[in-house]
């Protein structure tokens, strides 16, 4: 199963609600990502790896924030994002598209107020990007 969520042990009252739900259909990057935030904030992180899943899940899982892979099989992640903004509890979740392609829409991106990070970058981008998205 491509389901999977842990909680840092030493959450804080300020952070132990908020939900990061990781959407990448790459087992190594989902876990990376996963285990990279896990230690070093004190979020909830969930990964899935299916779109189809995600519809599924995440109204329930509420995320705070979410982090969205641009390929994914099936659905592309923009379709998949504007999918999600269709649930009254989704719309105006802060989302981070990630990707490794040069070409990507960027006024769509803009236009649904999507910040984009693109592949490969830093840690510490992608933990600055949580910190301030989250604050």
């Amino acid at each position: 199963m491509s389901h999977e969520e842990n909680e840092h042990p030493s959450s804080s009252s300020s952070t132990e609600d908020k939900v990061i739900l990781i959407i990448d259909d790459d087992r190594d990057i989902g876990e990376i990502l996963q285990k990279i935030i896990l230690e070093q904030t004190n979020y909830r992180v969930v990964w899935i790896a299916e779109s189809e899943l995600t519809l599924d899940a995440a109204p329930y899982l509420k995320p705070s924030l979410i982090l969205l892979d641009y390929m994914l099989p099936g659905m592309m992640g923009l379709e998949l994002y504007d999918r999600l903004q269709e649930r009254e509890n989704m719309r105006g979740v802060p989302t981070v598209l990630i990707s490794a392609g040069a070409s990507l829409p960027l006024d769509q991106l803009r236009e649904r107020g999507m910040y984009l990070l693109r592949k490969p970058f830093e840690m510490d981008e992608l933990l600055d990007i949580l910190a301030e998205q989250l604050a």
